[in-house]
């Protein structure tokens, strides 16, 4: 094995070297509330908007 190569592998496998956190925010699928027309959460029964029971 080369240097380069070895020097890259002892980069990715190096216990102390910092590495970004990623997050991501799972949100739950929207809908248009029928009643209002305001964009809900198809989760919920009701709009959380105008309060219309949801029924798809």
């Amino acid at each position: 094995m080369t240097q380069e190569a070895e020097r890259k592998i002892a980069a990715i496998f190096d216990e102390n070297g910092e590495y970004p956190i990623v997050e991501n925010e799972i949100l739950p699928e929207k809908m248009i509330c029928p009643q209002c027309g305001g964009i809900t959460y198809a989760v919920l029964d009701v709009c959380h908007l105008c309060g219309e029971v949801l029924i798809e």
